[in-house]
């Protein structure tokens, strides 16, 4: 009988330190599970030269395209997720008016976008 209150009691206090030491880690959020591989300065001047005809970086008014600005906050205007994966597929196969540029940019030049665009 000992032995199995002594059971009892051990399953209790490691679910009693879970309940409490859990809460205390930290995060991990669908937004940082792949990061940006990019340097987002060089991706600045890859957007100037290649994205600023259709998007805006400073605000959300359309262009051709959507203004960016607060995709940083989580969201892309699509309403998707603004991760790493999300971004790289638009740039890759393009999505409605926006063409592809798999062969346009280079993988760094994609990388560097994304990094960039993850800022604003």
């Amino acid at each position: 009988m000992a032995l199995v209150n002594m059971k009892a009691l051990a399953g209790l206090a490691i679910g009693l330190g879970l309940a409490f030491f859990l809460p205390l880690l930290p995060a991990q959020s669908d937004k940082d599970s792949d990061p940006p591989k990019g340097d987002a300065k060089a991706g600045s001047m890859v957007f100037e030269d290649k994205c600023t005809e259709c998007h805006n970086s400073d605000s959300e008014e359309t262009k051709t395209g959507p203004g960016l600005k607060g995709v940083k906050e989580g969201k892309l205007p699509s309403g998707r997720k603004s991760n790493r994966e999300n971004i790289l597929e638009i740039l890759t196969e393009g999505r409605d008016e926006m063409p592809p540029f798999k062969d346009v940019l280079t993988e760094k030049q994609k990388e560097d976008v994304i990094a960039f665009v993850l800022t604003l």
